[in-house]
């Protein structure tokens, strides 16, 4: 399929005039400053991408139902964290932020979550759930969305309008705060180390400034500013967890200041038990069906699912006939993709169409053995028509990209909608920060014509 999609409802906003190319990348590179966020020069957007209303909002909706399945799936798997774990044949070695109160663990585990999302044949298609606090995309749909706001010609001119991360993220934290019984404050951990690139903490400092706005303190936190000097007291006691621990273990960030701040008091929020949610494992459960699931949950979950079992040597129903998975996957490459129940990035991904023959038998193999992966039906993506900025010359061209839709749920809200494609038009794995991919946004439209940006930029 060329063009847009017709899943989108509508086709992009024309990319204006030629001499207005200049503005949009002055705009986009001003307001994404300093914050890691990948913008590539030779293929720079000139547009968001946009859809309808009614689909915008549907991204939200099934993913909210989603991962309301995915959690009863942990939750249901056993009545603590212990089983949960061995359900998951996973350790908790990896995982040093447990606490005692079981109940906090699960209560909050789904609080955050970002999946990821391709547009196939029928609309679509989640491909995994990212469900921590440290995910990529509210900074980003934040900074996009206010850069091609202004570019449109403001809020109240722009033809398209979206969700707002940042306060549907403070609207959680009051809400947890309330319920906590704490003060209506919330530090943000990080480091600057994980953004070695920029010259300020301006990607952290943006969403404590709108956190302070709507009535929480808060402040952007390095591990050593925990406890306030010279007293031996926490600073805060919720904090919102913006690392990963194999991320700050590889950087050489050590852990100690944030064990000692959880030993005095300190809540890492959402709770480790979000990781858990986040296993891709969950995803083959409630693909393959639990007793629990309703009808209605299994027609939601082969909607918006692809196919996804468990890798390990069995028996598989595909396509309305049994199968030996292991045959089932050496004679099908193109058919299917190979993930890590774990990883990160698009890390530990095998895509059958794109891997050898060789590859794909090895990674097979491999997953045979280890148990440790899932294995999901590909799905084509579908494409969206870019307008697109070149430096081989002045005038915009036009790039049917395979965009990865990623909106964001926090406490349910919907936060707006991360996209990310490759700049060449292929489809392909796409990361958080590598692979080629470059970013955008997913905004809705509203119910007027949708003019290029030179019209509202003049």
């Amino acid at each position: 399929m060329t063009g847009t999609h017709p899943w989108f409802g509508v086709d992009g906003p024309p990319a204006g005039r030629s001499s207005s190319t200049a503005q949009v990348k002055q705009t986009l590179r001003h307001e994404l400053r300093d914050c890691g966020t990948r913008l590539q020069s030779e293929v720079l957007a000139l547009q968001p991408l946009v859809a309808t209303r009614t689909a915008y909002d549907e991204l939200f909706s099934s993913a909210r139902s989603l991962l309301r399945l995915l959690e009863r799936a942990v939750r249901e798997a056993a009545p603590h964290r212990a089983g949960r774990l061995r359900a998951l044949g996973a350790d908790e070695e990896p995982y040093p932020f447990f606490v005692a109160d079981e109940d906090f663990e699960i209560r909050y585990a789904a609080a955050m979550a970002r999946p990821d999302v391709v547009i196939g044949p029928d609309g679509p298609k989640f491909l995994e759930f990212n469900v921590s606090g440290t995910f990529g995309g509210p900074a980003e749909i934040h900074l996009f969305t206010e850069a091609w706001t202004r570019l449109y010609g403001g809020p109240d001119a722009a033809p398209f309008e979206g969700y707002e991360p940042f306060a549907a993220r403070a609207a959680l934290y009051s809400r947890v705060c309330s319920e906590l019984g704490l003060p209506p404050a919330v530090a943000l951990l990080g480091s600057r180390l994980d953004r070695p690139d920029a010259e300020s903490a301006r990607y952290y400092e943006l969403e404590a400034d709108c956190f302070r706005r709507h009535g929480l303190a808060s402040e952007f936190l390095e591990p050593s500013d925990l406890m306030a000097e010279g007293e031996g007291e926490l600073r805060y006691r919720l904090l919102h967890r913006y690392f990963a621990v194999d991320d700050w273990r590889d950087l050489g960030i050590g852990l100690e200041p944030v064990h000692n701040a959880v030993s005095r008091g300190a809540l890492l929020f959402p709770p480790q038990s979000s990781y858990l949610i986040a296993n891709k494992k969950t995803l083959a459960w409630i693909s393959e069906g639990r007793p629990w699931m309703t009808e209605d949950d299994r027609e939601l979950v082969a909607r918006y699912l692809p196919w996804t079992r468990l890798v390990h040597p069995r028996k598989v129903e595909w396509r309305g006939m049994r199968h030996d998975l292991a045959a089932l996957l050496l004679e099908n490459r193109r058919d299917f993709v190979l993930k890590k129940a774990i990883g990160m990035m698009g890390l530990q991904v095998v895509l059958g169409p794109y891997a050898t023959d060789q590859e794909w038998e090895g990674a097979v193999t491999a997953a045979l053995a280890d148990g440790d992966s899932i294995v999901q039906e590909y799905v084509e993506p579908g494409r969206y028509r870019m307008a697109m900025s070149r430096e081989a010359g002045p005038e915009p061209q036009y790039l049917d990209i395979a965009p990865v839709l990623s909106p964001v749920l926090f406490g349910e809200a919907a936060a707006g909608c991360w996209a990310r494609y490759h700049g060449t038009g292929e489809a392909g794995i796409i990361g958080a920060s590598g692979f080629g991919a470059t970013e955008n946004v997913l905004l809705a439209a509203r119910d007027r014509p949708l003019p290029g940006y030179r019209d509202a930029a003049e």
